[in-house]
């Protein structure tokens, strides 16, 4: 009887413990590429208000530094694709930078939208949403300058650091020992060097030639270092999104949030629906 009474037991266990894990698996933090880039222009505070009222779980922008040494957001090293500037944007102060026009190039309702500062977005960030700040220099100096903005004007607990090298992971644990690191690899095999650096989520690519499409191993790899793991979506429709979470990921990265949150909340339903078109793979270049 004992036997018997510990046997259910036992399966009643497994089967809680099982259940959480796919419950884990249908509920993975969703980050909002350089904030709702699919409904506001990307890396303004538009595009992150906008997250947050979507409900992402985390908001992702890149961060690049002035001829005058102010940390500001923009993806590209250029000003032509997402402001009316032209030119390398590292060339110019940032009163110049901020004159720009971010808005316009996007839908003309948003014109005179402003490139941000780091300290703005950190400010405005501060009890409202994590902040995953995706680092566009490696060297000590920006570093050290990145450190002291969170310290100043951030919450080091709700800001993750995207780091470009193990080398960059081990400075930023000596400047923010407690500050969570996202791993912004550019080759899988680095996967053991940046967990081995103390890096606490590792990021792959979904359909990226050589990633997880072709390779689908890698998850495991991420998962015996015992780190969290991030898959790069792009738009989020229902048949990437079933790709997405075969790989049982902690963290989404995608484009369009609205859509990635319909299309899990079919899938934790159960439900198939006949437009699973499969959309397209194009991800936007780091």
């Amino acid at each position: 009887m004992m036997e018997q009474i510990l046997a259910r037991l036992t399966c009643l266990l497994l089967f809680t413990l099982c259940a959480g894990a796919v419950s884990a698996a249908r509920e993975p933090a969703i980050v909002a590429h350089r904030g709702a880039m699919s409904e506001r222009p990307e890396n303004t505070m538009a595009a992150f208000e906008r997250a947050v009222e979507l409900g992402a779980d985390v908001i992702e922008l890149d961060v690049r530094r002035s001829a005058d040494g102010r940390l500001f957001l923009l993806h590209d090293t250029t000003l032509d694709r997402t402001t009316d500037g032209s030119g390398p944007a590292a060339e110019h102060a940032f009163v110049e930078l901020r004159a720009l026009d971010a808005g316009s190039w996007f839908d003309p309702n948003h014109a005179g939208e402003r490139i941000p500062s780091l300290r703005e977005a950190l400010e405005w960030g501060k009890g409202r949403t994590v902040l995953l700040l995706d680092l566009k220099d490696t060297s000590r100096e920006y570093n050290e300058a990145v450190a002291a903005e969170i310290t100043a004007h951030g919450d080091p607990a709700a800001v993750v650091i995207g780091v470009r090298s193990p080398a960059q992971a081990r400075h930023f644990r000596e400047l923010l020992p407690d500050t969570r690191q996202l791993a912004f690899m550019r080759r899988p095999d680095l996967i053991k060097e940046f967990a081995d650096a103390g890096t606490d989520i590792l990021r792959l690519w979904l359909n990226r030639s050589g990633w997880l499409a072709d390779r689908p191993e890698l998850a495991d790899r991420v998962r015996a270092t015992g780190k969290k793991l991030m898959v790069n979506g792009t738009l989020g429709h229902l048949r990437e999104a079933r790709e997405l979470m075969r790989f049982e990921p902690d963290w989404i990265l995608i484009d369009d949030v609205a859509r990635v949150k319909e299309s899990l909340a079919v899938i934790a339903s159960g439900q198939r629906r006949h437009d699973e078109t499969s959309g397209s793979h194009d991800q936007n270049r780091r």
